[in-house]
């Protein structure tokens, strides 16, 4: 179970909640990219490493969640040698991007 406290959920009238999964292929990565909500991300199989800029890389296995800061650069890599799937949920203003690649 993931429990971690956080000031940067939104606050709004209109609230939507974004669940989605993915898989991500051994060797590939996802682009680098910010999230203007926090996001968290539920591994069901594999291991997947978070790479953010100017901080340490974090990695999670199958069972294992973490909560995304915001606005932090961010990319979801998988190093192992079998696919890692993923469970995503995201709390943001409908009108908000899911998130916002970079360069």
């Amino acid at each position: 179970m993931l429990r971690e406290s956080s000031r940067d959920f939104p606050k709004d009238d209109l609230l939507e909640a974004r669940i989605l999964t993915a898989t991500i292929q051994p060797g590939a990565a996802s682009p680098w990219h910010t999230h203007a909500a926090p996001v968290a991300v539920y591994v069901i199989e594999g291991t997947i490493t978070l790479e953010f800029e100017g901080r340490e890389p974090v990695s999670k296995k199958a069972g294992e969640a973490l909560l995304e800061p915001i606005n932090v650069k961010v990319r979801a890599a998988n190093h192992g040698q079998t696919p890692t799937r993923v469970v995503i949920f995201q709390v943001s203003p409908p009108s908000a991007p899911f998130l916002t690649p970079t360069p």
